[in-house]
């Protein structure tokens, strides 16, 4: 092999290497995540109640059963460990992405084509990457189980598709949008699977309790004093986060949020929960048409993929800057359409221009703390998703990918 053989093949590997190298001390200041994570799973094993335990833990019980493992692990190992989770989850949403977006644009590409495809989406989605290192965040492996699933449904393993994105569902919640997908996709032997898996695992806390004489009743408590309330957009005052969830808080980019914000002061602020929830009726109804109108097309899957991960973002009562992870896949779907559609390249690239502008460039360390908050505060984040979401409506809509052929681009 020569020197620029090996370099090609080995390159990205060792650049990947020294980069997480170089981040580490970063990732390893503040442990955010390996404090509260494996705080809930030791209050599982204890059988206390979640709230009066780990009162910032908000997210499904299940997740803190199955960060039992990292609960007697000394910080540094827990840190260590979760580092290279995180980093492994990372690479696997990029790959996975990847070959999503392959399937809807296949073909001959060149390396540099390739080259092109990953390099921008990095950029376009890097900020995002980092705010999940930055919190030691699990949105990350998340994404991987939606990406995996995706990749399982299509590549025509329902078991093993359907059984994955039931784990997301578990440990996540919002994934649950894929199950109505599945049914549209008449994927229905995926969708059955889905239900099994996600009732088994929501209740495998609850059945740990039990078998140790216990009775916490994890499940309940976080329906009533987490997501019931939340869903209900009523306040609850009991938890300390609440104000983040329920206010016009300017870091919460929701529906949510954006529509507290929005109302906020003004006449219209008694009528907030009819604005949120009208606007979520026609929000589900617009992409309800959407997934049918892809649903016999297996190969549009990065597009309809790009689109629930979006919802994710848009309907969960609680959105924060690291959950824009999820934008990977809608970026990287983009910028190979800008690649190989030569009919949409124009309103491909001015998509990407626009949301790299509202989601990265006009909130961050350069832009300065007073442009991150105006930014925040005017709902950047939320329209730089919306934007990329009106373009693959339209993919949708259009139901064609007319490829350039590399040579011809």
């Amino acid at each position: 092999m020569t020197w620029n053989g090996a370099l090609r093949q080995y390159g990205p590997w060792i650049g990947l290497v020294v980069a997480a190298a170089a981040y580490f001390p970063r990732f390893a200041k503040d442990a955010v995540g390996m404090v509260l994570y494996p705080q809930a799973a030791d209050c599982v094993l204890q059988g206390a109640p979640l709230r009066q335990c780990a009162e910032l833990f908000s997210y499904p019980p299940v997740f803190a059963f199955l960060m039992i493992p990292f609960a007697p692990m000394p910080m540094g190992v827990r840190v260590v460990v979760w580092y290279v989770i995180s980093i492994a989850a990372t690479v696997g949403c990029f790959a996975i992405s990847e070959k999503l977006v392959l399937r809807l644009l296949p073909g001959d590409w060149s390396e540099q084509d390739l080259a092109w495809l990953r390099i921008a989406t990095i950029i376009l989605s890097l900020k995002f990457v980092l705010a999940v290192f930055e919190w030691q965040a699990y949105d990350t492996l998340a994404y991987l189980f939606v990406l995996a699933g995706l990749w399982g449904i299509v590549a025509h393993r329902a078991l093993i598709g359907g059984a994955v994105l039931a784990l997301a569902a578990a440990i996540k919640a919002t994934p649950l949008v894929f199950l109505p997908y599945l049914v549209v996709k008449r994927r229905f032997l995926a969708a059955g699977i889905f239900t099994v898996v996600f009732v088994v695992l929501w209740l495998l806390p609850d059945g740990y309790a039990a078998l140790k004489n216990m009775r916490p009743h994890y499940l309940e408590n976080w329906w009533q004093q987490i997501a019931g309330p939340a869903l209900a957009n009523e306040a609850n005052t009991g938890a300390s986060f609440w104000s983040t969830w329920m206010g016009a808080n300017i870091l919460n980019h929701s529906f949510k949020g954006t529509v507290a914000r929005l109302v906020v002061g003004t006449s219209a602020a008694a009528h907030a929960k009819t604005i949120l929830y009208t606007l979520c009726a026609i929000y589900v109804a617009v992409i309800g048409l959407l997934m049918l109108r892809s649903a016999r097309r297996d190969d549009f899957v990065a597009v309809d993929g790009s689109i629930l991960v979006i919802s994710m973002l848009m309907l969960s009562p609680m959105t924060s800057r690291y959950h824009y992870i999820l934008l990977l896949l809608p970026y990287m779907t983009v910028v190979g359409l800008a690649l190989r559609d030569r009919s949409l390249r124009a309103a491909a690239i001015v998509t990407l221009i626009v949301s790299f502008v509202l989601g990265t460039a006009t909130s961050n360390d350069i832009a300065g703390h007073f442009m991150t908050e105006w930014s925040y505060a005017h709902n950047f984040l939320v329209l730089s998703a919306l934007v990329l979401l009106v373009f693959l409506g339209y993919v949708i809509l259009r139901n064609d990918v007319r490829q350039t052929s590399p040579a011809a681009a």
